[in-house]
Order: structure tokens, then C-alpha cells, then sequence
């Protein structure tokens, strides 16, 4: 593990996981704004959605916004403003469409972290989850902020940004 700016850097599984434990200021929607190669052309699952589940409005479900049960599942995501943020979110992001149909979501344990976690049962389930369903970046906002990805190239791109010295949004 590697303590790099304000964030940790791990790999395993065929991920590399991003850690900002302390950036309260930091929204995983400030990454999307920042790069939004990380879900534009993408499709979203919803696991988490201010702690609770997102609602989908008629707007959305007219435009391709569906549920399954709990989860709301995203259109092809064309412009990052049509992906519902708030706080304790959780996002799982593919390349193509999904049906996840359930996942034991972990970001409301508020210091929650694919780094490091001391409750070891629920780690284990986050990371057993990941692997089956495989998704290409998995988005978690709590009292700090994480970024599991496939996409080492992505990891690099946003672990040379200094978060800090550029206005986000």
C-alpha cells in the first residue's frame, strides 16, 4: 500500500483501488465532472443512493432509467448529468448493460474502504460481489471516497491529479 498526495493506492483481484479517506470535500460526481471517460459510453447500477435507494422520476424511466428490484440500472450514460448524486453513494459501472439484481451495498459503513476495513465478513462480501459481477469501476462515497477499477490507465490518470489545485465542477 502505497500513501500517495491524499490517497491510497492498492491493487488485487485485477483492481486497483483509489482511497481518499479524508476529502469530505470530494464527490464521486467531482470525478465524473473531472473524467467523464470514467462514465460517459458506461452503464450505472445505483447500490447506494443517500444511504437509501434511488427514485426513479417518469423523466428517467422515459429515458431508459429502469429498475431491478431496488436498483436503479442507467441508460447509456451520454452526459454526466443524467446520473441522480447525493451523499452515501455507491455506483457500479459496465461496459455494457447488466441486470444486477442485488448487492449488499458497503458505503454506508461511514469509513467504509476496499483498502482496508476492520470489519473482515463484510469486506470479504463487497469483494465477492465485485468479482461476480465484474464491473469496471466501482464508485463509493462515504467519509471519504473510493475508486475500484479494472482500467489501470484510469488510475493513473486520476492518481496524477492533484485533487486539490484545480476547481472542480
Amino acid at each position: 500500500m502505497a500513501l500517495l498526495k491524499d490517497h491510497v493506492l492498492t491493487e488485487g483481484n485485477g483492481y486497483q483501488v483509489v482511497h481518499w479517506p479524508e476529502r469530505l470535500d470530494l464527490s464521486i460526481a467531482d470525478l465524473w465532472l473531472r473524467f467523464p471517460e470514467l462514465v460517459i459510453g458506461k452503464y450505472l447500477v445505483n447500490t447506494s443512493y443517500d444511504s437509501g435507494f434511488v427514485t426513479l422520476s417518469e423523466t428517467q424511466k422515459e429515458n431508459g432509467w429502469r429498475m431491478v428490484g431496488q436498483l436503479a440500472h442507467s441508460p447509456l450514460i451520454r452526459d454526466t448529468n443524467q446520473i441522480p448524486h447525493d451523499q452515501f453513494d455507491e455506483w457500479l459501472v459496465f461496459d455494457c448493460p447488466v441486470q444486477v439484481e442485488d448487492f449488499k451495498t458497503m458505503v454506508n459503513y461511514c469509513e467504509y474502504s476496499p483498502t482496508d476495513f476492520d470489519l473482515e465478513d463484510e469486506w470479504d462480501t463487497f469483494w465477492k460481489q465485485v468479482l461476480r459481477l465484474n464491473p469496471l469501476h466501482v464508485f463509493g462515497e462515504n467519509y471519504g471516497m473510493y475508486l475500484v477499477s479494472r482500467d489501470k490507465d484510469t488510475i493513473q490518470r486520476v492518481t496524477a491529479t492533484n485533487l486539490h489545485s484545480q476547481p472542480i465542477g
